[in-house]
This record gives C-alpha cells, sequence and structure tokens, in this order.
C-alpha cells in the first residue's frame, strides 16, 4: 500500500468521522432532551433509546461497504434487509407491526445460515434457532393480538394509559418471557453458542450485533407494566447473575473464537437485565446504551477472528493468534477489540457498568458481592486471552485485498466503541 493511497483516504475517513461525530452528538442531545417524537401518527415514533439501537444498526450495516468485494450480492441484500426492519422496529409503535419488523429480521438471519454458511453442521444450527426462535412467534402474536383486542389499539403506548380495563398479568409475564428465549437468557441461552458456531461471520456480527437487543427492545415496550416485579425480579436475576460468571468459565474452556466470543455475549447480556432490576428502569437509556457499547465490541471482534480465520485457516484460539506477529499495526488493533469485550473506559459499557455498580448496593449486599465477581471474571477472561494472542507466536504473511479491507472494518468500530462516551 503506498503512502500517497493511505493519504488520500486518511484525509477523507477523518473528515467523515468527525463530521458525523459531531452530528451524532448534536442529534443525540436533542432527543434525549425530549421524550419522544411522533413521526407517523399511531405507527411510527423516535426517542433515545431509538436513536441509540438505530446507530448500532446503521454501524453494523456500514460494515457491509468494507466487504462488498468479499460477499455475495445476496448475503449483502439480506442482511440489508434485516437492518432495515430493526431499524424499523425500534421506532414502531404499532403491536402488529413490531411483531412482523422483529421477526423479519431474524428470518433474513435464518434464511442466510442455511444459505450462505460454509459450515456442513448448519442444519443443526438451523433446528436450534427455529425452536428456541421462531416456534416462540406464534405464541407471541397471539398474545399480541389478545392484548391489544382487549384494550382496543393495537398502540402499544395505549395498553399503558387505558383505565378500567382489565388483562391478566399472567399473559403479560408469558409474553415477557418469550422475548426472554430471543435474547437469550438461561435457560433459553442453549442456541446460541450453536448458531454462532455455524453462522458464516457476518451473520455472527448481527447476530450479537443487534438481534440480541431486540429481545430487550421488545420486553421494555410491551411489558413494561410486569417487568420489574414479576419478571426480572431480584432472585431470578441473581439466578441470571450466577450463571452469567459460570459462562466465563465456559468461554475459557473453549478453543474455537466464536464459540468463545458467544459464551462473553452471554454472560454480557445481563447487564441491560441489572440495568432494569437494579434501580435504573426509570432511567432506561442506561440500558440500550449498553447495548450500543456491546453490539460494536462484539461485531469488531467478530470481524478481527474473521481475519484471523482467512489468514490461519483455522478458528483454534492457539493457532489464529501466530497472524498477530507479522504486524505492529494489526497487534493494537487486537489490543484495542479486545479491550472493548473486557469494558475497559471509556467504552460505553463501563459507564454502564458503573451505574449498575452504584445502584446495586440498594438491592442487597449478596447481589453486590455477586456483581463484583462478575466484574472481575469479566474483564480478566479477555485479558487473559489477549495476553495468549500476543505472545509465543512465530510470522504468518498477510497479504492483501479483503484482509485490507477487514482490517479497515476493525479500526471503524474500534473507533466508534472508543468515542461514544461523549454520548453519554
Amino acid at each position: 500500500m503506498s503512502f500517497k493511497r493511505f493519504d488520500c483516504y486518511s484525509w477523507v475517513v477523518a473528515f467523515l468521522l468527525i463530521f458525523s461525530l459531531l452530528l451524532i452528538k448534536d442529534i443525540s442531545s436533542f432527543f434525549i432532551g425530549c421524550g419522544g417524537i411522533s413521526l407517523v401518527n399511531d405507527f411510527f415514533f423516535f426517542d433515545s433509546i431509538s436513536f441509540y439501537l438505530s446507530l448500532l444498526s446503521i454501524c453494523i450495516w456500514l460494515i457491509l461497504l468494507f466487504y462488498i468485494n468479499c460477499l455475495s450480492s445476496l448475503t449483502v441484500i439480506i442482511v440489508s434487509f434485516s437492518v432495515a426492519f430493526s431499524i424499523l422496529c425500534y421506532s414502531c409503535s404499532n403491536s402488529l407491526l413490531f411483531w412482523f419488523f422483529y421477526e423479519m429480521s431474524i428470518l433474513c438471519l435464518l434464511f442466510l445460515l442455511v444459505k450462505e454458511s460454509p459450515y456442513s453442521e448448519r442444519y443443526i444450527a438451523t433446528w436450534y434457532l427455529l425452536g428456541y426462535v421462531v416456534v416462540t412467534s406464534l405464541p407471541m402474536l397471539a398474545c399480541i393480538f389478545y392484548i391489544s383486542l382487549s384494550f382496543g389499539t393495537f398502540n402499544i403506548f395505549g395498553w399503558q394509559s387505558e383505565q378500567g380495563i382489565h388483562v391478566p398479568e399472567g399473559l403479560f409475564v408469558f409474553l415477557a418471557f418469550l422475548f426472554v428465549t430471543k435474547i437469550p437468557l438461561f435457560p433459553f441461552h442453549v442456541w446460541l453458542p450453536i448458531v454462532h458456531a455455524e453462522a458464516s461471520s457476518i451473520v455472527s456480527v448481527c447476530l450479537s450485533g443487534f438481534i440480541m437487543k431486540l429481545g430487550i427492545l421488545g420486553g421494555f415496550r410491551l411489558c413494561y407494566s410486569v417487568i420489574p416485579e414479576y419478571v426480572f425480579f431480584n432472585f431470578y436475576v441473581l439466578f441470571l447473575l450466577a450463571f452469567s460468571v459460570s459462562f466465563f468459565f465456559s468461554a475459557c474452556r473453549e478453543l474455537d473464537g466464536k464459540r468463545w466470543l458467544a459464551f462473553l455475549s452471554l454472560s454480557h447480556i445481563i447487564i441491560p437485565i441489572l440495568c432494569l432490576c437494579s434501580g435504573l428502569f426509570d432511567n432506561v437509556s442506561v440500558s440500550f446504551l449498553y447495548c450500543l457499547g456491546h453490539g460494536l465490541s462484539a461485531g469488531v471482534t467478530f470481524l478481527l477472528l474473521w481475519i484471523m480465520y482467512d489468514v490461519t485457516g483455522t478458528r483454534n484460539w492457539f493457532l489464529v493468534k501466530h497472524c498477530v506477529s507479522n504486524s505492529l499495526f494489526f497487534r493494537c488493533c487486537c489490543v484495542f477489540s479486545l479491550c472493548t469485550v473486557a469494558s475497559l473506559p471509556p467504552t460505553l459499557q463501563f459507564f454502564s457498568e458503573v451505574s449498575v455498580f452504584y445502584s446495586s448496593g440498594f438491592v442487597s449486599f449478596f447481589f453486590l458481592l455477586l456483581f463484583l465477581v462478575y466484574l472481575f471474571f469479566g474483564g480478566l477472561v479477555p485479558i487473559f486471552v489477549l495476553g495468549v494472542v500476543l505472545t509465543r507466536h512465530y510470522s504468518i504473511g498477510f497479504g492483501s485485498g479483503s484482509i485490507f479491507s477487514g482490517i479497515c472494518s476493525v479500526v471503524f468500530l474500534v473507533f466508534w466503541s472508543f468515542i461514544l462516551f461523549v454520548l453519554v
């Protein structure tokens, strides 16, 4: 790569990054200052939660621009549809349209799992995804229909304002647990590591990037009245927190990089739930700020692993690490990517965890103690892997072409992971 090419592109990229950062800060300040803006009456609105999650989906979609010559046209189109449906879902106030956009964003990736995955066990992973995610769709639709007809409106905000209408709270609780299977939380988590292991890398980026967050959004939007007391109550959240710590130990046993990151995602997704349980329910933006940071972190790490797989031809941690010795720049990419997984400052995950730590003391001493154990292992596991990656290796050449595009995509997401703290 010549200095002329690097100089030309670096000025353009730097200008676009600085301009977009200033624009995003102004937009976020505007939307955070107001509760929500109705764009299309009874169908769509836009608030701070929609803004954070839409920003996440757009950043993931921009990754396609770096891989436009490496991915098939079908993959680009289907992922674009999935991202578009997810953005519509974030801002939808109509319960039926919310369900439709929600399911379509998942079904697009399910199609890619079958069609584009290079792994032989993709059909088994497809059955797991169907069993845990798609089968719950019809019961979810039935619940939404019954609740909407009971309140006389399909506008989800009208469910909270109608007086004198009795809808069984058990129905809301059942609907909330249908969303729990799609986040996924224990004991409905089995499908995620299996699907990640057999999916293509771009599908893994989308699954951990924004699909997991749709379950949290659905539970919050549609089941707001029962979540703090009947769904994410203290005992269940302590149970989830204990199993999240065990997932860190499961990750330590994994040599497959994608399964390793899948178990870490299962552990990290508990933080938005803790925000809804530990007194931060009224300040729900903290939860979705973490979702934004986690989506970028998971995306950049899957992209990093994707580059390593292309270079070494394997997914074993002790073999893929050998590709980092030939480039100081790529070592820096590895360090920054794994630091986002460890939630080091100034990532958004760090600030969210500090907020949960502050409020967890008001729940119980045991809750605070268990959360401290969680934070210890949550930072230790990625740093341990980083030490393994940076030591005892030999040189493997990188080549060019798609590898250069992949490194650019990693730098792009690393930049946003460490600079978005200005939105807090």
